[in-house]
C-alpha cells in the first residue's frame, strides 16, 4: 500500500483585522497552496483505501467532513487569491485578506458550521490524521519522533481550547491530561527501543479526534450565539413592528365601519429567546409565523384604510366618463354621485354602502340605446 504524503496546514500569518504584510502573505498563499494540493492526493488516496476496507461505510461521514473541509479551505484560497491579485495590494486589502483568513464564514456541505479558514485546516489536519490511523497507514517507523512532537502540539491545542472555550464540552472527549500523560510514557519507551506502534496510534487517533470533536463544538457554540442574537434581534423588530399595526389598526377602526376582524399576534406570547439549540430553533419557526401573522395584518389594515381613497379615485374616473358621454345631466346620476361622495368623505366610511354607492354609479353612467338620458 502506498503510503499518502502528511500534509500539515502552514501557520497563518497576522490576526483578524489587521493589514498583514505583503512578504508573509505570499509565503502563506503559496504555502496554503501546496497544502490543498498535498491534502487533496492525501484524501484521495485515504478514499480508495477506505473503499478496499471491509468496513467502507464507517469512513463515510469523517472522509464527507474532510472533504468539505478541503473545499472550504480550496474555495476561501481562491478568494484570498482574487484579492492578492498578483500582490497589487493596498493595506485595505491585506486587511481584507485577514478577515478572510481569520473571520468565520458559512461552512460547506451538510455541516452548517462557522468555520476561519485557520479552523478549518487544523480540522482537515486533525480528520486526515485520525482517519490515516484507523486506516492502518502509519507504520511505526523513523519518524516516530515526529509524530509523537505532533500529537503533543495537538494535544497542547486541546488543552488550551478546553482552558479558553464557553462551549459545552463534547460528551465523548477523553481526558486530554490522561493521554498527554500516556504519550509521555510512550515517548520515553520509544527513545528506549521499544516498540510503541500499537499504544501509540490509539494515543494518535484519540488526539486527532479530540481536536475534530473540539472545533466541532466551537463552531457550534458560536453558531447558536449568532443564531441566539439574531433572533433577539427579530423578536424586537416584530415587537416594534406590533406596536406600530396596533396604531394602524386603531386609525382603521376610526375611519372604516366595518373593519376587518384580524387581531395584532402578540409577540410577547412566545416567551424568553431560549439558549439551547433545538429550543431555539423551535422558537424561531414559531417567530417567523408571528411575522407571517403581522405581514398578514398590515396587508388586510393598510388595504382596508386606502379603499375609500381608491373608491373615491374611481368615483372621479366613472364622472369623467359620465361627462365625456353625456350621462352627468341626468338627476339620478347626479343624485348618486352626491351620495357616493358624501359617503366617502364622511368619518367613520360606511365602506360596503359607500362600495355600493360607486357601482351603482358605474352602472348608471353607461349611455342609453337611442342615446337619451
Amino acid at each position: 500500500m502506498t503510503q499518502p504524503e502528511h500534509a500539515m496546514a502552514p501557520a497563518a500569518p497576522g490576526r483578524l483585522g489587521q493589514a498583514i504584510g505583503v512578504d508573509e502573505l505570499r509565503t502563506y498563499l503559496g504555502a496554503l497552496d501546496s497544502w490543498r494540493a498535498s491534502r487533496k492526493r492525501e484524501l484521495d488516496q485515504i478514499d480508495a483505501a477506505a473503499l478496499r476496507s471491509d468496513e467502507a461505510d464507517s469512513y463515510t461521514s469523517d472522509l464527507a467532513l474532510a472533504m468539505s473541509m478541503w473545499q472550504s479551505v480550496s474555495d476561501r484560497w481562491g478568494e484570498l487569491t482574487k484579492i492578492w491579485d498578483s500582490g497589487r495590494v493596498g493595506p485595505q486589502q491585506r486587511e481584507e485578506m485577514s478577515r478572510v483568513i481569520w473571520g468565520t464564514g458559512a461552512g460547506s456541505g451538510s455541516t452548517t458550521m462557522t468555520l476561519s479558514l485557520v479552523e478549518a485546516c487544523r480540522l482537515s489536519d486533525a480528520l486526515t490524521a485520525t482517519l490515516r490511523a484507523r486506516l492502518s497507514f502509519d507504520p511505526m517507523a523513523a519518524d516516530v519522533a515526529a509524530r509523537i512532537q505532533a500529537t503533543r502540539a495537538t494535544l497542547e491545542r486541546c488543552a488550551e481550547q478546553l482552558a479558553s472555550s464557553r462551549a459545552a464540552r463534547p460528551a465523548a472527549l477523553p481526558d486530554i491530561d490522561a493521554l498527554t500523560r500516556r504519550l509521555d510514557e510512550l515517548a520515553a519507551k520509544a527513545r528506549r527501543g521499544s516498540d510503541v506502534s500499537g499504544p501509540f496510534a490509539a494515543i494518535e487517533a484519540a488526539a486527532a479526534k479530540a481536536e475534530r470533536d473540539l472545533i466541532v463544538a466551537g463552531a457550534a457554540h458560536r453558531d447558536l450565539g449568532r443564531d441566539y442574537r439574531a433572533t433577539l434581534s427579530r423578536r424586537r423588530e416584530l415587537e416594534a413592528e406590533a406596536d406600530e399595526l396596533t396604531k394602524l389598526v386603531d386609525k382603521t377602526r376610526a375611519a372604516v365601519v366595518p373593519a376587518p376582524k384580524l387581531v395584532v399576534p402578540d409577540v410577547s406570547r412566545l416567551g424568553k429567546v431560549p439558549q439551547t439549540r433545538e429550543a431555539l430553533d423551535a422558537f424561531r419557526a414559531r417567530l417567523e409565523l408571528v411575522g407571517r401573522g403581522l405581514q398578514q395584518v398590515r396587508a388586510t389594515y393598510t388595504g382596508a384604510l386606502g379603499e375609500p381613497e381608491v373608491l373615491l379615485g374611481l368615483l372621479r374616473a366613472f364622472a369623467a366618463k359620465a361627462q365625456a358621454n353625456g350621462r352627468a345631466q341626468d338627476p339620478l346620476v347626479a343624485l348618486v354621485h352626491q351620495q357616493a361622495q358624501t359617503l366617502l368623505s364622511a368619518t367613520p366610511c360606511h365602506i360596503e354602502d359607500a362600495r355600493n354607492s360607486v357601482e351603482n354609479y358605474q352602472r348608471l353612467i353607461v349611455p342609453v340605446p337611442g342615446g337619451g338620458i
